[in-house]
Parts: C-alpha cells; structure tokens; sequence
C-alpha cells in the first residue's frame, strides 16, 4: 500500500497531465463499482416493495392529491 501511495503522489506531483491521468484511471473502476452497488441496491428495493411506490403513477411522477383533482 505504502509503494502504491507514493507511486500516486509521485504521479500526482509530476504535473498536470499525468495527475489528471491518475484521476480518470481512479474514477473508472470506482464508477464501476458504485453503478454494482447501486444497480443491486435498487432491485433489492424494487423486488421487495415493487414498483411504482403507492404514491407514484406508472411513470413514477407523484400521483396528484385529490384537491388537485377537484379543481
């Protein structure tokens, strides 16, 4: 971990280019795994409440409150 840390500062440092570099190549697998995560989050939610929620309409806009509907 320690060689890891100071290849990056080392890289980092360097200059522009190679810290943005560093950047995109950082930012793609965590990208990757937050869409894993997030994707196997949400079916969990949507198999175990369904969809849409009860106040929703099949689009997922919010269903209008009877007041609105009278006028």
């Amino acid at each position: 971990m320690e060689h890891f840390l100071t290849l990056f500062l080392n890289t980092a440092m360097s200059g522009f280019w190679p810290f943005v570099g560093c950047m995109i190549l950082l930012s793609v697998p965590l990208n990757f795994v937050f869409i894993l995560v997030n994707r196997f989050l949400r079916h969990w939610n949507i198999r175990k409440h369904g969809y849409p929620p009860a106040h929703c309409d099949a689009d997922g806009d919010f269903k209008p409150t009877p007041i609105e509907v009278e006028l």
